[in-house]
């Protein structure tokens, strides 16, 4: 946030360049835990704010870690009404966060300015805020510091809030702030003073603080010291604004009652909600009530109440001896100006409280609190009274509580036991509050159940409750990839703050790569895949001209790696495809050969005599029938018609030797005697004569005299 400063224009960080990255122009704001400059983005040109966290916190290894992990958690804000986070980083000694550079000023400057705020504008710039929040915390991000320096206006009057998630990484800082419930104490939620937790429903108390600064010019609590403020925080209803400034609608003021409950169960659920309230009132509540011009506050007399002391029994009170008693409505009052943000604890010496989250701006001038402020209308009309005020007793480790009821006291005797436990509490003089919120009861965190949960929402939730997040991850069959298992130790153990939680979180289901067994063998390829705890399946197999029987073909599954027991299909080759040899026999041989080729054969021919089959004729074919494949050859004997061969004469030959002449030359002899039983035995003649040619094979007659 840009504004003027009366802070020197120079700091030792300006001139340096970040991480070759980053140059640091001029200063903005310097606060109590980190400065705040222009600078500008060498590797992108564009002009950002730098804000550098103060050397001692750079060598507290634990700041380091949840420094950079709530950054990360703001960055992935990405919102009109946030400022967005755009790096974090080290640079030797020198932790910063570039962020977005808004134009204009605070709220904390517009309040100053203005002195209070008509309804109309507090409304809208809560509703903004209220979008900011709603964003934020549906993203597990608690701010957790929500106060007027951290809402920024920019010049075009878009409200941006700032700072998300840093109070949580400033808290634990390893210094004397470390062992305190950090937050403004103007604005804290009763129940980060008595439990240190701190959740979404604590925004919206801290917001509705701001809404009655608004309203009124003033905060709602003051005191002399912290535990004063911290103390009205815890033990006080919310004043209604209209008390103080008349032209407040009471709309507005049931609203504000009812985001500033004490009890988070009876404030909104979510920032949804009150957001709706805050439009309703918008659309509702006539112009002129909205825009009124605030009216001057309300005076009340003064009251002064009784100081009390007494004997607390059970409780043992020397470490609170040097804490201020509960500021009874006697003493003046006055409130806790932006010098003077505080944390809770009063043992702290150094916070980020003082500090504007992007510029530095004029602290608001005290204001004087009504002389009756704290006091309810009935007190008021009775005069002077005794205050009384109940505070919850605290638990010990063992569950016993500190301090027994007062049976007997009066109510005075009562508050004033109960400022003095505060007191213990809250750490007067340092050292009793380092030990209740560390090692004593304050520090006691039980761990969440978070199986199921996304690893972003467990973290999350794990850091407000102030606990370190550690992970190991598993593989699981039934929790999806980045969620959360188990946690150690288990949920409902109860840890101190900033102890770690251990938790597995999943890795999805354990997959196993699928291997490639194309080409392989049918047996190759089921032992590679079985040893990878898969199964395989052979689908139908298919004939293939060029991958040989039992190879396999081609390969399918699901993903490239799956989980046991995953099956891998596998297409294996039955061989080349059959084809039918059709019988060509008695064809020609122009036929029978296309024929063969078109069914994909290789023909072949030769001739061959046939005294059966005529010439041209297929006379034979091998193979003749059956089944072959494509590119097989097929021969085929065309018959060249009976072959001729030259009779011999068997002329007065006798019956004996003309038959084995002729059958040894190829011929069937067939003999008759036509001139009666035979005398001589011998040939006479011949059906064909010797000399000529007939076919082999044929029947040659003969005639025996």
């Amino acid at each position: 946030m840009v504004s003027h400063v009366s802070a020197p224009a120079t700091s030792p960080d300006t001139g340096v360049l970040l991480d070759d990255r980053y140059a640091v122009e001029e200063l903005i704001a310097r606060g109590g835990m980190a400065t705040v400059y222009r600078g500008h983005d060498e590797r992108l040109d564009r002009t950002v704010a730098l804000k550098i966290m103060h050397p001692h916190l750079a060598i507290d290894e634990q700041f380091r870690r949840r420094f950079a992990r709530e950054a990360r958690s703001a960055a992935r804000l990405a919102h009109p009404h946030v400022v967005g986070v755009f790096d974090q980083g080290e640079d030797g000694d020198r932790i910063y966060l570039s962020m977005e550079l808004v134009e204009g000023t605070t709220l904390r400057g517009r309040i100053t300015e203005a002195g209070r705020l008509t309804v109309r504008e507090a409304l809208r710039i809560t509703a903004e805020v209220l979008e900011a929040l709603r964003a934020a915390h549906g993203a597990g991000i608690v701010h957790r510091d929500i106060k007027p320096e951290n809402i920024l206006l920019a010049e075009d009057g878009t409200v941006k809030v700032a700072d998300f998630g840093l109070a949580r990484a400033i808290g634990s800082a390893n210094s004397t702030a470390s062992s305190s419930l950090l937050g403004t104490v103007a604005y804290i939620s009763p129940e980060v003073v008595t439990r240190g937790h701190c959740d979404a429903r604590s925004d919206l108390y801290s917001l509705g603080v701001v809404l009655y600064e608004m309203l009124t010019g003033v905060q709602p609590y003051t005191g002399e010291q912290a535990v004063h403020v911290a103390f009205q925080h815890v033990h006080e209803d919310m004043p209604a604004p209209s008390a103080r400034v008349a032209t407040v609608p009471r709309e507005v003021d049931s609203l504000l009652t009812w985001a500033c409950a004490r009890d988070p169960q009876h404030r909104p659920r979510a920032a949804a909600d009150l957001l709706s309230g805050i439009r309703d009132l918008l659309r509702s509540l006539p112009a002129g009530v909205l825009d009124a011009a605030p009216a001057a506050p309300q005076d009340t007399d003064t009251q002064d109440v009784p100081r009390v002391t007494a004997h607390l029994e059970d409780v043992d009170l020397a470490a609170a001896a040097t804490a201020s008693s509960f500021p009874l409505a006697g003493d003046r009052q006055r409130p806790i100006t932006s010098e003077q943000e505080a944390l809770v604890a009063s043992d702290l010496t150094e916070g980020d409280a003082d500090e504007p989250s992007s510029a530095q701006v004029a602290a608001a001038p005290p204001v004087t609190a009504p002389a009756a402020h704290g006091l309810s209308e009935s007190d008021d009309e009775a005069g002077t009274v005794a205050r009384e005020v109940a505070l919850p007793a605290v638990p010990t480790r063992r569950g016993r509580h500190l301090a027994r009821p007062l049976r007997g006291t009066s109510g005075v005797l009562r508050g004033a036991a109960a400022a003095a436990v505060l007191a213990l509490v809250l750490g007067g003089a340092g050292a009793g509050g380092h030990w209740y919120l560390h090692q004593g009861p304050g520090g006691d965190r039980t761990v969440p159940s978070l199986a199921g949960t996304d690893l972003g929402a467990a973290d999350s939730t794990l850091s407000s409750q102030d606990l370190e997040t550690t992970t190991k991850e598993s593989f699981s069959s039934d929790v999806p990839s980045g969620h959360v298992i188990s946690s150690t130790p288990a949920p409902g153990t109860v840890l101190k703050r900033d102890q770690s939680v251990q938790l597995v979180v999943s890795k999805g289901v354990e997959t196993f790569p699928v291997p490639k067994v194309t080409g392989s063998g049918l047996d190759d390829a089921q032992d590679q895949v079985e040893s990878r705890g898969l199964k395989l399946v052979e689908d139908e197999g298919e004939y293939s001209e060029k991958v040989p029987q039992g190879v396999v073909i081609s390969q399918s599954a699901k993903a490239d790696a799956l989980p046991k027991g995953g099956e891998v299909h596998v297409v294996v080759s039955k061989g080349r495809t059959p084809i039918s040899i059709p019988d060509q026999s008695g064809r020609s041989e122009d036929q029978a050969t296309k024929a063969l080729e078109d069914a994909g054969f290789t023909v072949t021919t030769s001739t061959k005599h046939s005294s059966d089959v005529p010439k041209g004729k297929v006379a034979a074919q091998s193979p003749a029938d059956g089944t072959g494949h494509r590119g097989d050859t097929v021969e085929l004997a065309i018959s060249s018609g009976p072959e001729m061969v030259k009779v011999p004469s068997v002329f007065n030959k006798s019956e004996d030797d003309a038959t084995k002449t002729l059958k040894k030359a190829g011929f069937t002899p067939k003999v008759q005697y036509d001139r009666g039983a035979p005398v001589l035995g011998t040939v006479y003649a011949q059906s064909t004569n010797g000399g000529e040619k007939a076919a082999k094979g044929s029947t040659i007659t003969i005639s025996v005299f």
